[in-house]
């Protein structure tokens, strides 16, 4: 049987929690997989806003999330969220107003609570923060993605922008850090997956025209195997694994599979899994390593919405549902 359509696959949800405000993206704390991180967004009246709303997993015979804070936030609507892999206390956001908000989840206190750092205001007002991520090798540094096409670098502890280039000739959805940081990887509504060495600036490599059928919107750089691969999700429903050692590995992907809906984020588990976000299609959960790596072994689908947001740590995943305003914990 397809897997897509096998009933067996399907994982029920632990515990649901819905909101006030459509959750847009989420992360557990690395210093506690017990508490959750999640950020809104709301549109109304042609205004952006998003809170930030910080919950705890009580496993036991009955789980429940227990909800700790709501926060707005400054620079509008959030639509990602990363934790700092050094300052695991730390986490930077995508603002609709073009600002990366970085923030700090106190887990000292009897309560944990989120505190507001630094807002960046470091982009028009106009050009939206898509995504973003830290880099795994210099403290400080972020990469954001922005709807005018373009990916930045930023400093964020000088607060300055420390080099800015447009490989998209439209919105910038997603970018990806190579392992040792040299490098990044973008994808935009253009349906171009690009390639940047961050210190020249300068483009390394492009897929192919006509290689992804509609805009890219997630990359994962990993190594499995001791072997060095990129992964690409789509709006056209498809994931897609490169082999970007040599030059010629842009021509076209090593494999690719229709998931059953557009793939708007992916993660690597701790067991090399590959976890997938993927629209109105829930959530994927795929085996990440041989020639069978692409294999759908569990399914997510209680989802109503978008499947904007996901998030594993260990066997537990928590994954949103965007206009139903649902935040689930499940397990893999």
């Amino acid at each position: 049987m397809d897997p897509l359509e096998d009933p067996l696959l399907v994982v029920p949800s632990l515990v649901t929690e819905f909101l006030p405000t459509p959750p847009s993206c989420l992360q557990f704390s690395p210093l506690d997989a017990s508490l959750l991180v999640v950020g809104t967004y709301l549109i109304h009246e042609g205004v952006r806003t998003g809170t930030l709303e910080l919950y705890r997993h009580i496993s036991s015979d009955s789980d429940k999330l227990e909800h700790l804070q709501s926060l707005t936030t400054t620079g509008g609507a959030v639509l990602d969220l990363k934790f700092d892999p050094r300052n695991k206390a730390e986490f930077a956001i995508a603002t609709s107003l073009g600002a990366v908000g970085i923030y700090n989840l106190d887990t000292t206190s009897e309560t944990p609570i989120i505190v507001e750092t630094s807002i960046l205001s470091l982009f028009d007002r106009e050009n939206v923060v898509t995504s973003l991520n830290y880099s795994p090798t210099t403290p400080y540094i972020i990469a954001a993605t922005l709807t005018d096409g373009s990916v930045a670098v930023i400093d964020t502890e000088a607060k300055e922008i420390k080099a800015q280039w447009t490989p998209h000739t439209l919105e910038c959805w997603t970018c990806e850090w190579s392992r040792d940081g040299t490098l990044l990887y973008s994808g935009g509504d253009d349906a171009a997956f690009v390639g940047y060495d961050v210190k020249t600036t300068t483009e390394i490599g492009r897929g192919k025209k006509g290689s992804h059928g509609a805009g890219v919107t997630a990359i994962l750089d990993r190594v499995v195997d001791n072997v060095a691969e990129v992964w690409t999700g789509s709006y056209d429903d498809t994931v897609r694994v490169w082999d970007l050692r040599e030059r010629s590995g842009w021509i076209r992907p090593v494999q690719e599979k229709n998931l059953g809906g557009g793939v708007w984020r992916l993660q690597e588990t701790e067991r090399e899994e590959v976890l997938a976000s993927c629209m109105h299609a829930g959530a994927r959960l795929l085996k990440g390593k041989g020639e069978e790596r692409l294999e759908v072994l569990k399914r997510w689908e209680e989802n109503e919405s978008m499947n904007y947001g996901g998030d594993v740590k260990g066997n537990k995943v928590a994954s949103c549902s965007f206009y139903d305003k649902r935040v689930v914990v499940w397990n893999i």
